[in-house]
């Protein structure tokens, strides 16, 4: 079987990583990777796992007809027997010239909580009407699509990003002997993601004398703005920017705490992470973190946008003990390794592939 992937870039992000990881699936199907534009961290994996990869350079715009047609062109000279596209403008390209090229099997695919305009939803009902099957990685997803898009509930799936299970031995967890507790956030600096809501809650822990550090890893829109608000509050020597990281894994180690703060979310690759690393997690109860956490059992959960609500929980966290810390990390641990491998993911799709 030939298998297409299409999506609208092949860098870094969720979407991404999950392209990335799914590349080193080693089964017989032919796998071909191809983004409308923007090639990197992702691209250079799959190529590692030797999978081939295009670059169609094209203008990743749903408006864009001579998008349309390259899309057209390249599905026509590879000939896949299924193509799978995932985010809006590889779905609407995808989709569509898919449909024109005769392809046998049509996935789509939303990456996150779609916010479309009364237009948009408009122009992806009818896209979508044209799919065999709409993957979502959460529930909270497919309501969503299925709400706002139209698309019948017969049309929807949900398969959960999966994560690579890394050798956690090479990477032992570092005890603070201080009393010291380290908060970590790794995402996008982007203001959907509340990092500012995290440092202000922190200044507050601080004034309290509460000794507290958080690490903030990735690059993005608001990253100025936030280390002018780290620099007003004065707390130049209680939060850390790293810039993008590449292995999470080392930071994930010297953490006591992971934290999404975030407004809203699809699913979150790097929760699933700090959960699989033995990290204990807190996570706004957005995207698929209720479908993941239970609270105060496998990880932490608090409202989206509130910081007073932020504050109380981590008091909380921070009166539990150690080892009662280390027995809701494991028990994260173990629901990530139960529920989300690349084997569950890869039999998950073949099912509506085939």
């Amino acid at each position: 079987m030939k298998i297409l992937r299409l999506s609208t870039y092949l860098d870094f992000g969720g979407v991404e990583t999950r392209l990335a990881n799914v590349s080193h699936v080693q089964a017989h199907n032919d796998w071909v990777f191809v983004c409308l534009n923007r090639e990197g961290k992702a691209a250079d994996t799959i190529r590692t796992n030797r999978k081939k990869v295009i670059n169609l350079h094209a203008k990743p715009s749903i408006y864009s007809v001579l998008t349309l047609v390259k899309v057209y062109k390249m599905l026509k000279k590879i000939k896949p027997d299924v193509i799978h596209t995932s985010g809006a403008e590889a779905n609407f390209h995808g989709i569509l010239a898919a449909k024109m090229a005769g392809i046998r099997v049509i996935i789509g695919e939303e990456i996150g909580i779609p916010s479309h305009s009364k237009k948009a939803q408009f122009i992806f009902s009818r896209v979508y009407a044209l799919a065999d099957y709409l993957v979502g990685n959460s529930q909270a997803v497919l309501d969503v699509v299925h709400h706002v898009d139209k698309v019948p509930v017969r049309k929807l799936v949900k398969i959960p990003n999966p994560i690579l299970f890394r050798d956690l031995s090479a990477y032992p967890k570092e005890s603070s002997s201080d009393g010291l507790l380290r908060l970590l956030m790794i995402s996008r600096l982007e203001p959907v993601k509340n990092i500012d809501g995290v440092i202000r809650v922190v200044h507050k822990l601080v004034n309290e004398g509460i000794a507290v550090h958080l690490t903030v890893a990735g690059n993005g829109a608001a990253e100025d703005e936030l280390k002018e608000l780290v620099a007003v509050l004065k707390l130049n020597d209680s939060v850390f920017f790293t810039g993008f990281i590449k292995d999470p894994y080392p930071f994930l180690a010297n953490a006591d705490l992971y934290i999404l703060n975030s407004f809203s979310e699809g699913f979150s690759n790097s929760l699933v992470e700090a959960m699989y690393s033995k990290t204990p997690s807190l996570s706004t109860a957005v995207g698929a973190a209720p479908e993941i956490i239970t609270d105060h059992e496998n990880g932490f959960l608090v409202l989206p946008n509130d910081d007073g609500a932020l504050y109380i929980k981590l008091k909380q966290i921070i009166s539990l003990s150690k080892e009662k810390r280390d027995e809701i990390a494991k028990k994260g641990h173990e629901m990530i390794v139960k529920n989300f491998s690349l084997e569950n993911h890869v039999a998950a799709l073949m099912k509506i592939y085939k």
